[in-house]
């Protein structure tokens, strides 16, 4: 397989929480979230929410606020994740630090499944972590937010603006190199 591999450099940097970060837990955190994300009026009225994570997927699931949920069936709480996954499931594998050129493709496919009406999910065997920097480049200009569950129990909320693109851009370019894996 051949993706993109997470340089040792880059492993510090990626651990920081970006965008508005949300220190509440739920339901509280996705209503919070839902409202801040109305509020700024950065991406539209009805943003595209994709989701990155187990948890994050359940609970914005629950209260009928996600469009795309990746997950890799694994959470560090122990919560079971059912219900979280609607309309389209597309598999793929993703090791521990690597963009896999086939979970992008995965993301890429729900991200367009969603925007024509059809909740989506990407469905990882490995980790789904670093596919955040995925889903905001593949997520539409000013028309969605990437959620995330920060390793340290909040939410990280992005905003697909050209901002946030090109922070995704510039993470990729200066912490990963194309290879090949197994």
């Amino acid at each position: 397989m051949r993706g993109l591999v997470l340089r040792s450099s880059g492993r510090g940097t990626l651990t920081y929480g970006w965008g508005f970060m949300v220190f509440k837990e739920p339901p509280e955190s996705v209503e919070f979230s839902v409202k801040l994300m109305r509020d700024l009026g950065l991406c539209g009225e009805r943003p595209l929410v994709i989701t990155v994570g187990d948890v994050v997927s359940r609970n914005f699931a629950r209260y009928g606020y996600s469009d795309v949920a990746i997950m890799d069936g694994k959470t560090r709480r122990g919560i079971a994740v059912e219900g979280a996954v609607e309309g389209i499931s597309y598999r793929c594998v993703n090791p521990p630090g690597v963009v896999s050129r086939e979970c992008w493709d995965a993301v890429s496919k729900a991200i367009r499944s969603a925007e024509s009406g059809t909740k989506s999910a990407v469905l990882v065997e490995g980790e789904e972590d670093l596919l955040s920097l995925v889903a905001l480049k593949e997520c539409p200009l000013d028309a969605g937010w990437v959620v995330y569950g920060h390793w340290r129990g909040f939410l990280c909320l992005l905003p697909c603006t050209g901002f946030f693109k090109k922070l995704a851009d510039v993470l990729l370019e200066s912490y990963f190199e194309e290879k090949g894996f197994d």
